[in-house]
This record gives C-alpha cells, structure tokens and sequence, in this order.
C-alpha cells in the first residue's frame, strides 16, 4: 500500500483523510491496515513505537468496520493511561469526522457517573483503561455481547504496571467471534503469554523498530557522567546553562518527582509535577500549564507521561537511565519535532557505562559525552542575559510618565561611578545572587582522576551508601534488632533509596542504626535496634511515603 487511496475505504473516511492531510501511510500503517481490513475475526499482533502511527493503524479499519446503524457497542479499545486514552479519542474523532459514530472515553479519577450517562446513551466504540472498564463492566453499564473487536494498545506498558489480571478479566467475557489486536513494542514473555492464551492463529507484523530515523534525526543526543548524589546540581546547571529551557525531566518514580519538583520550586523555578498518585482533574491542569508554557520544566514518570503530545519542547533530560532501550526512544522522541532541534540529555554513572555502550548499539546511533556546565558557563550565559536586558532598558520610550521626569532630575545629583555601582547592584540581585549559594560539582572530576575508566567510587548513588550502614549498626553488631514492615512496595512507585531516605531524614533515626532494607512488590522491611522500634512504629504511622498513609508492624520472624 503506498497510498490511502489504494483501499477500498468508505467515502466519509477518504474524505476525512484527505482534510488532514494523511496521504502516505506509516510504515506500521501500510503493512497492518490491508490485514486488519479482512472479513471475519483476525487476530493480530503488531509491534511498534510509540510515534510511528500505530494509533491510525488499527483505528482506520477500526472505523471502516463500524455500522454507524447498529447502536451495540462495536469495538473496544483498552491503554494503559488516562492520557493515552484522550489522545486515542482525539485521533479517532479526528478520522471519523463525517461518520455518526459515537466514541466514549473511560477511565478513573472523573465523574463515573457522567461515564455511565455518555455509555447509556449509545457508543460504537469505548476507549478506556482496565480499571474503570471493570468498574462499569460490573455495573453492567458496560456489555461486550455485541463486541465486534478488541483492541490492547501499548500491552506491554499494561502489562508492566501490573494489569495482567484485568485484561484477563476482560478477555473472558468477549465473544469468540471477537477480533483480537495487539499493539506493542516489545515481545516480552507476557506479550507471548497473551497470544498464546486468548488469540487465534494470530497475524503479526513487526515494524523496524529502534534507530537514529526513529530516535529523530533533530535531536541532538549526548550523556553526563554524574553519581546519583550530583544529579539534582547537576539538572539546576543544565536548565541554568539553556538559553531558554522548556523541557521534561524523566525520573524514575513518583516519589522522585514531587522531591525534584519541590526543590525545584523552592528555588524559583517555573516547575511542575506529572505522576501516578495525581487525580485527573490535577493531571489535566499541570499538562494546560505546561501546554500554555506557564510550567517550563516538568518533572515526570514514564508511566505518566505516556499520551502527552506536547510540541516545542528544547530538552528531555533523563534524570536517570532508562530501563530499556525503548524508554529511551519514547522518551527523547518528545523533542527535536517539526523540523526543529532539540536536545536529549542522560545521567549515566561511572558503573552505567556499559548499559550506555550496548543502548548506543542497539539504536545504531553515537550519544555523546557532555561536559558538567561549570560556574564560568553559567556566569558567562548570566552575564549575556543581563546585558541584553541593559540594552533593552537603555532603549528611548517615547512616552513617560512625569514621575520619570521628576526622577531623572533627582539622579542629576549622583555621580556615574555611584550609579553605575546601583545599576550593578539591581543586575546582581536580579542575575547573579544564587550563583554564589552554588556549590562546583567536583566529584566528577576527582573520581575520574583516580579511576581512568569510569569505574570510580564517587559515583555511587546514596542507597549503596547507606547500605553500608548494615555493617556499622551497633544494634546489628549486638545482634539486639527488630525487623519492621510497611505496607508500600516496588508497585507503589517505591525504590530502596526512597525508603532509606523516608526514614533516616523524618529524624526518626541516624543513618548508622538502620540496618538492612528489603523492597518486594507490595512490602518494605528495614533491621532497627530493638530498643528503638516502637518509637519508629508510633512516629511512622502518621506518615506518607509516595501518596500512601504509613502501616507499620513488626515483620514476623523467618525461620
């Protein structure tokens, strides 16, 4: 297929087509569209990035099947995130234009019931997520008798959030004669899982995946070797050092995001936070915010993030490298649009080197090393900053108010050298005041002095650290501990550095009596003195830890 004419589409669908100017199909599009147009149930699974078009390549056959006559609901299209949900919608509208389809967006953290009011009055197609899907499933405001086909997009992301059991759930009750289509972009063992389980003889495709063309040819790609306890300096010297930064910073949890942004706005950045733990009517105003540029830097998860198009953007920053390569692409994707440049920055330690090396090989692209922006670019950046602002003031005004007058005839007195030094002192408050307070990041350069390879000591981040406090205890040297519990986890968005950092700086205890720290799943558990336990269990149960009420309780004992 080398053009949307070659199909046979129904005129209201070409017409739509050719007022969005859609002419030429993707490379996903032109190989799943002719598939997914065949008679009766297809199974399909396509493997795809995020970007390359995968949304209109299930909706147009998706949209081509549909009886606008039929009021059943028809298709079934389930994501993994409230913002991929909106923009699923937006496409699909987009395309249906002159159809008299009605498609209903579901999904948690809004009305329900204004959700049950749009589902009674009739939808052809349902975009939502697996949680608030169930939700109306099991107030049978939601039937799938009728489904036609069944869409799981971005499966793999579903999957890694720990929705298995809900797809499950709702792949039992759809009709056999349903169509199943599977959109990801990995193969990862529950992909497998999934086609194996519920689908049959399905058809699959697999797209040329990651590469520099997919990555983004505008983007500029470049990495800081920077230890965990550097990078919050070492993020402030990169926005500091842009000429103008308007741009997402990716960390790895939720609990991250509201630290780094806290800081960030305690410093008097223009910041925002997008994560899990945020309600949707927060989501969608920090997203406006950011949209309309009142939010220069957003501080965001993967998971968060996902569906949020926003165009302009001049950096991504990785605070910390992503898991898989995919990430990678999905994320520093968001820049170097519309055929303007864009920068994609990774923190990456001494010990990370490796993964950096074999992410290179894996998108056939170099990632160049970047130097830590130092004081001296920072002053010379400000310097040009308040110059041009002095060039600006300087600048005739036509009109002034006769209160000007009134002041250029009392500066009549002053000499030059006094107003120079006042005109100094303005430009100082305004440009230069926090520089000072900046501490020169010199870990970097002083490990790699010692370690020629990257491999150095320094770059450790804070967890390895205070792991080292296990053998330090004297209550664990004693053998006189406790081990207690909590009830947040990994699937909380939980890392042990949290944890460690959670405790140790609520002034509970020093760093030097916390003894080993567990995250699985759904738990956490740390060794503390005995003597010290109750008072931790009283003082930590009043508490949060990444948007969840503490439970503290002594762990049982393990054989």
């Amino acid at each position: 297929m080398n053009s949307f004419s070659d199909l046979n589409l129904c005129p209201e669908i070409a017409k739509a087509l050719q007022e969005l100017g859609f002419t030429q199909p993707t490379q996903i599009q032109a190989q799943a569209i002719p598939m997914l147009m065949q008679e009766g149930r297809v199974d399909f699974h396509g493997q795809a990035q995020t970007g390359t078009g995968k949304t209109l390549a299930f909706g147009i056959p998706l949209l081509q099947k549909i009886d606008p006559t039929v009021q059943d609901l028809q298709a079934l299209i389930v994501a993994p995130t409230r913002e991929l949900v909106t923009q699923i919608v937006k496409s699909l509208s987009a395309v249906a234009v002159h159809q008299k389809l009605n498609i209903v967006p579901v999904y948690g953290g809004v009305s329900i019931m204004d959700q049950e009011r749009a589902l009674r009055r009739g939808a052809h197609i349902v975009v939502g997520t697996t949680g608030r899907l169930l939700d109306h499933m099991r107030r049978r405001t939601l039937k799938l008798g009728a489904l036609k086909t069944l869409v799981l997009d971005e499966a793999d992301l579903m999957l890694d959030m720990g929705f298995k059991e809900d797809i499950d759930e709702i792949l039992a009750v759809v009709p056999e004669t349903c169509s199943i289509w599977l959109f990801s972009a990995t193969i990862k063992p529950g992909i497998q899982q999934l086609k194996e389980g519920h689908m049959r003889n399905p058809l699959s495709i697999r797209t040329q995946t990651v590469s520099s063309d997919v990555t983004t040819k505008n983007t500029k790609q470049y990495y800081i070797q920077l230890g965990q306890r550097d990078r919050l300096d070492g993020l402030l010297r990169v926005v500091d050092c842009a000429e103008d930064f308007y741009g997402i910073v990716f960390v790895p949890t939720k609990v991250a995001a509201s630290e780094v942004s806290h800081i960030l706005a305690k410093k008097g950045y223009s910041v925002g936070a997008l994560h899990g733990d945020m309600n949707q009517h927060a989501r969608n105003d920090m997203i406006k915010l950011f949209k309309d540029r009142q939010v220069k830097i957003l501080i965001a998860t993967d998971v968060a993030s996902r569906g949020i198009d926003v165009v302009g953007l001049s950096h991504v920053v990785n605070y910390s490298l992503p898991k898989d390569h995919e990430s990678y692409v999905h994320r520093i994707g968001r820049t170097g649009r519309a055929g303007k440049e864009g920068i994609a920055i990774t923190f990456v330690s001494g010990q990370e080197m490796g993964k950096l090396r074999r992410l290179e090989q894996r998108l056939k692209t170099a990632i160049t090393r970047m130097p830590i922006p130092s004081l001296d670019d920072l002053v010379d950046i400000r310097v040009n900053q308040a110059l041009t602002n002095l060039k600006q003031q300087v600048t005739p005004v036509q009109t002034k108010h006769k209160a000007v007058t009134r002041l250029v005839e009392q500066l009549q007195a002053y000499s030059k050298d006094d107003l120079c030094n006042a005109l100094s002192n303005m430009l100082n408050d305004r440009f230069f005041a926090d520089i000072a307070e900046r501490e020169t990041i010199q870990v970097q350069t002083a490990y790699e002095a010692r370690e020629p390879r990257g491999e150095g000591r320094s770059s450790r981040d804070r967890s390895d650290r205070y792991e080292r406090s296990d053998r330090r205890s004297s209550g664990a040297r004693d053998g006189n501990t406790r081990e207690l519990m909590l009830n947040v986890g990994k699937q909380n968005g939980i890392s042990k550095y949290d944890v460690l950092r959670f405790i140790i700086e609520s002034n509970q205890l020093p760093k030097h009596e916390l003894g080993k720290v567990r995250v699985i799943d759904r738990q956490t558990f740390f060794v503390v003195p005995a003597h010290r336990a109750d008072p931790i269990m009283k003082a930590l149960a009043s508490k949060k830890l990444g948007g969840t009420k503490i439970q503290v309780s002594a762990a049982q004992q393990r054989a």
